[in-house]
C-alpha cells in the first residue's frame, strides 16, 4: 500500500501543479480537507476510495490515473496481492490495469486451459490487447518472444497483434480474459 500512496503524491502534486492549482483550492474544490490533502502530497496517509474520487474529479482525470505512473510496460504482469490497492467504507478494490477505450470492441470470457499442450495463437489485427485474470492454476502466457508465468490472483497484459502462447503448467487454469479490439 506505501508504494500506492507515493505514486498518488506524485501524481496528485505534478496533475495539481500542471493545471495551476494551489492545495488550499484543490482542497477546497474537491471537498478533501487541507490537512488530509497535504498528508496524502507527503506520500503519507491512507486515502479513500471517496477522497480520489473528489481528487479526480476536480483534476479532470479518471479514479485510475492517480493510482498507475507512465506507460505500461508490452507485457504488464499483477501478482497476486500487489497492484495499487483502495480502501472505502464499502468498497475495497485493486487496481489492475488501466486503458483508453474508445470505438473499440471489448470481449469478456470465462476461460480453461487445459495441460498438455501449448495453445500457439496467430497475432490479431494491430491494437488488439488481451488481458487476463487467474484464478487457479498456474499459465505460461504472452508473446511468443517473452510468455510470462503467472498464477492465481496474477494479473498480465499484453499486445496480441503478435503471435502468442497459452500454456497450463501444472493442471488446469481457469481465468478470465478480456480482449479489446479496436473498431
Amino acid at each position: 500500500m506505501q508504494e500506492t500512496v507515493k505514486t498518488i503524491a506524485g501524481n496528485v502534486r505534478r496533475l495539481r501543479t500542471a493545471r495551476g492549482l494551489s492545495a488550499a483550492a484543490l482542497a477546497r474544490e474537491s471537498g478533501v480537507a487541507r490537512a488530509t490533502l497535504a498528508e496524502l502530497e507527503a506520500g503519507r496517509g491512507n486515502p479513500t476510495v471517496e477522497t480520489l474520487y473528489g481528487l479526480a474529479k476536480v483534476l479532470g482525470i479518471t479514479f485510475a490515473d492517480l493510482l498507475v505512473e507512465g506507460e505500461a510496460p508490452p507485457v504488464h504482469v499483477v501478482r497476486a496481492g500487489e497492484g495499487a490497492q483502495v480502501a472505502g467504507a464499502v468498497v475495497q478494490a485493486r487496481l489492475l490495469r488501466q486503458a483508453t477505450v474508445e470505438r473499440a470492441r471489448v470481449e469478456l470470457y470465462d476461460m480453461r486451459v487445459v495441460p498438455g499442450q501449448p495453445r500457439h495463437a496467430d497475432g490479431h489485427q494491430a491494437g488488439v490487447h488481451e488481458q487476463l485474470l487467474i484464478h487457479e492454476g498456474r499459465l505460461r502466457v504472452g508473446p511468443e518472444s517473452g510468455p510470462v508465468e503467472v498464477g492465481a490472483g496474477d494479473f498480465v497484459a499484453f499486445g496480441a497483434a503478435v503471435p502468442h502462447v497459452y500454456e497450463a503448467l501444472d493442471g488446469p487454469v481457469a481465468a478470465t480474459l478480456v480482449i479489446v479490439t479496436p473498431a
